[in-house]
């Protein structure tokens, strides 16, 4: 029977990466509800305000998309690495079983 280790456990520098995506992603969010149509018209607002108001939500629509595009690729790298290196280590102990050195060029065995 084949044991395969995983490591499961989320080093810091990995969270504190996500942290800050996650952090401005909320503050966006939070400040475009803050700004809201809805809650704008509570108040007395000419049409420049609501203007200003139309402008500043797109350009938070714009930040909140750049930010999650930045975000998901940050994650889909970080996931390629972490695939890689447990493939070569698996690769590398099947080799070793069967007396052959794991080559990462070719990523075959040789012996």
């Amino acid at each position: 029977m084949n044991n395969i280790e995983t490591n499961t456990a989320i080093d810091t520098t990995t969270s504190n990466k996500m942290i800050k995506p996650i952090a401005l992603a909320a503050t966006v969010i939070i400040t475009m509800l803050a700004s809201s149509s809805s809650f704008a018209h509570q108040f007395d607002i000419d049409a420049q305000g609501a203007q200003a108001i139309k402008h500043h939500q797109q350009l938070m629509k714009q930040h909140i998309k750049t930010a999650e595009q930045e975000f998901s690729a940050e994650i889909a790298q970080h996931f390629e690495q972490q695939l890689q290196t447990a493939e070569h280590k698996f690769l590398t102990q099947a080799c070793a079983k069967n007396g052959l050195e794991f080559d990462t060029q070719s990523e075959t065995c040789s012996g």
